[in-house]
């Protein structure tokens, strides 16, 4: 207690000395980012008026900071020779002119921004204001993307390879920033084609339970159409999944995994989401919904429960005069759920009982959407970390619009790279809802030297213990949500890996092996069951492609399934003899002579790089 109360004195005296050493311009600078900081966030919560001013604002702040630091920017490189953080110093320079030209091209996005809000304040619908918005500043929109793109060569100028993992996650902050700000330009510009100015556009609603896992983020629990013409939306049609299939069409034989463990015997639109590349199971939505209900659609946007409570929030919707709220949104959700009723399922059960609550939200919401009575902020951010969680996903058959969004990386897409992939995908083939329980937690081990791989996952399931052994078969007994929730879990598992791969061995699962996928990819997949209050360890051994290190550099590229919950990740990297570590995008801690151990908490698509020399 003593040693711990020294070291807290010795801290504190540094802090003191600190703040007596800064130059009194410098403490109120700093309080004026912070103060402004504070300011856009909040006028991104509530105030939209005010939202240009306080960016304004903090851009200000930027410069005076440029201002402020320019002798040092001059001098940094000087401390090249400082280990762990001598490359960020020697492109400081580097650094600085990324943001000086971040800070040129905010303006003309701004001017946008502006113009876009006085637009929609002037107009009721929301769809047809952004399509005038959009023919009307074409002009400017390519001005925004000319100032964006001189930002990204003054970003390409900075060499990865000098810079320390905490660089590195400034720079992975601002890519992926950049990404999806261009996105947003060129979806800006293509507005009036979604949007249907020249002719109605239908899009595919899939509504994915994420509590029952699959590839693309859950069940299909629920299918609708949207019609969009010259910005005006209307509900072609929504409903229970189940109540889309014509049944006395020809359907073809779904995946083999549904058939051996869901004794599947056609392909339905519910399952439609087997493989875990998004725009590969829109597609196969697309064309089972065309089949079924003869309407060719323009895109697919699939939402899970996660980004329920985003929406609500931003809509402020009311459901029997009740407000609806991100803390009450799920509950009401679960609760209005019903169980399959014995015998046949009629049509008037579909319509009066099986997913009413979504479609009187999905009501709710578009009255408020068509009125303009929205905070178009909170929309705008409730869709933006929707995207980013992948618990919004969108597919469209524009080729171009198409590209922006896989760009952003809102599109689900799988993404092999060019070197190592991992790709851990889950899905429940057990008519349950056991995911909201489950947990689970990836290694991932790797040997440069021989090209060998291991991928381990360690599945929790804290489900309630029961007597008897997981019956599959009891399973379609349960009669409220919550029963769902408690229960063995079965998971037909697949790890995505480099195409190439050869497959060694598996533990924990049955009938493992090479297993059907998209051929970016070669995918190894089994069966595993996960009783009630049990802890099980499912494994993967294979051989990866040769090659591995290319330019002295190996990459990892990471994915995480959409509808799962950030996944703790572990990754041991074995160096060969004949090379040293340089350095890596990520931190990392030596295991052993020459091994790497990466710790990550996965919520996002990542990818390490370890740099090496020989």
């Amino acid at each position: 207690m003593f040693a711990l109360r020294k070291i807290f004195l010795a801290l504190g005296f540094l802090v003191l000395v600190l703040l007596y050493t800064i130059p009194p311009r410098t403490a109120v600078l700093a309080f004026e980012t912070w103060r402004d900081v504070n300011a856009v966030q909040a006028a991104f919560d509530g105030d939209e008026n005010n939202v240009t001013d306080a960016a304004r604002a903090l851009l200000g702040d930027a410069r005076a900071w440029h201002a402020e630091l320019a002798p040092f920017i001059a001098d940094a490189a000087r401390f090249a020779w400082l280990p762990h953080y001598g490359g960020d110093f020697a492109q400081v320079e580097k650094f600085a002119a990324l943001a000086d030209e971040l800070v040129i091209a905010a303006e003309p996005t701004l001017k946008l921004y502006d113009a876009l809000h006085e637009n929609l304040a002037s107009q009721r619908s929301f769809g047809a204001a952004l399509i005038d918005f959009s023919r009307a500043n074409a002009a400017q929109i390519e001005l925004a993307q000319a100032a964006l793109t001189r930002v990204e060569h003054a970003r390409a100028k900075i060499d990865e390879r000098e810079l320390s993992p905490q660089a590195h996650a400034l720079l992975r902050t601002v890519d992926r920033a950049l990404n999806e700000w261009d996105a947003a330009l060129r979806l800006l510009g293509d507005a009036p084609q979604l949007l249907g100015n020249d002719a109605p556009r239908h899009y595919l609603i899939l509504a994915q339970n994420n509590d029952e896992l699959r590839a693309t983020g859950g069940f299909i629990s629920a299918v609708g159409v949207l019609r969009v013409e010259r910005g005006e939306i209307s509900v072609v049609w929504f409903g229970d999944s189940f109540a889309v299939d014509d049944l006395s069409l020809v359907h073809s034989p779904p995946p083999a995994p549904l058939q051996k463990y869901m004794w599947a015997s056609q392909w339905l639109l519910r399952d439609s989401n087997w493989y875990a590349d998004f725009p590969t199971s829109a597609r196969v939505a697309q064309g089972m919904y065309e089949n079924d209900r003869h309407l060719k659609t323009d895109g697919v946007i699939a939402v899970d429960m996660r980004f329920l409570p985003r929406l609500v929030q931003a809509m402020q919707v009311e459901l029997d005069g009740e407000p609806l709220s991100q803390n009450n949104v799920l509950a009401r959700l679960k609760a209005s759920w019903q169980p399959m009723p014995p015998g046949d399922m009629s049509a008037e059960w579909f319509k009066s009982d099986r997913k009413n609550f979504l479609s009187e939200l999905m009501n709710g919401m578009l009255t408020r959407f068509r009125a303009g009575d929205i905070k178009t902020n909170a929309l705008a951010q409730a869709l933006w970390r929707g995207l980013r969680e992948k618990s919004a996903q969108i597919y469209l058959n524009d080729a171009d619009a198409e590209q922006a969004i896989l760009d952003a990386n809102w599109g689900g897409a799988v993404d092999a790279g060019a070197q190592d992939y991992l790709f851990v995908v889950d899905s429940n083939v057990g008519f349950n809802k056991v995911n909201a329980r489950v947990t689970r937690e990836i290694f991932y081990d790797v040997n440069l030297g021989e090209n060998k791989a291991t991928v381990e996952i360690v599945y929790k399931n804290p489900s309630r213990a029961a007597e008897g052994e997981c019956d599959l078969l009891k399973q379609h007994k349960d009669t409220t949500y919550a029963s769902m929730e408690q229960s063995c879990y079965w998971n037909y598992v697949r790890v995505l890996a480099p195409r190439g791969s050869q497959f060694v061995l598996a533990k924990g699962v049955s009938d493992a092996g090479v297993a059907d996928d998209m051929e970016a990819v070669t995918a190894f997949g089994g069966y595993a069951i996960i009783p009630r209050n049990t802890t099980r360890t499912v494994k993967f051994d294979y051989a990866l492609p040769a090659r591995l290190i290319h330019n002295n550099t190996y990459s990892l590229k990471l994915q995480q399934q959409a509808g799962a919950p950030a996944t703790p990740l572990t990754v041991r990297v074995k160096i060969p003899d004949d090379y040293s570590v340089r350095g890596a995008s990520h931190p990392f801690t030596w295991r052993g002579q020459n091994i790497l151990e990466f710790q990550e908490m996965l919520w996002q698509d990542t990818t390490i790089h370890v740099y090496l020399n020989r």
